[in-house]
């Protein structure tokens, strides 16, 4: 006869002390995850731009906002994100972000002038990518 043992006896562990969270504690917890690029604009009541410039509700004023050039950005970060280049998270974005900060060279803490070398540059990288579409779709050599 063979004396294999198919089963062990398993010992029962430490009882696991479970603690229940309460409500305020669930919406700490909740209010320190990020929700997805696209849906923060929607959760937050502003875009994440405006937070990442630390603009507050300016953005949105109609006399000294800054609405055209944070949409301007806020379209390419997008496009970014449909077209499957970027994650849509807040994190990529802010690396995305900072990356092009980088490559302006914009040495200044005036954040007017941050946002708008940013919209311009993230313009022209929009368009500079419309060209190399429509010479791929449309060919050209020049």
């Amino acid at each position: 006869m063979n004396d294999n043992t198919f089963r062990t006896k398993i010992e029962p562990s430490e009882p696991v002390n479970e603690k229940v969270i309460g409500k305020s504690e669930a919406a700490v917890i909740d209010s320190k995850v990020e929700p997805p690029y696209l849906d923060y604009h929607r959760e937050k009541g502003k875009p994440y731009i405006a937070d990442y410039f630390g603009l507050g509700e300016l953005w949105q004023d109609k006399v000294g906002g800054f609405k055209e050039e944070l949409d301007t950005i806020d379209n390419y970060v997008k496009d970014e994100i449909e077209q499957g280049r970027l994650d849509n998270s807040t994190e990529s974005v802010k690396e995305l972000l900072k990356s092009i900060e980088k490559q302006i060279g914009n040495k200044t803490e005036r954040v007017t002038i941050k946002i708008a070398q940013m919209a311009a540059f993230t313009n022209f990288l929009y368009k500079n990518r419309e060209i190399k579409n429509n010479q791929s779709k449309y060919g050209g050599s020049r």
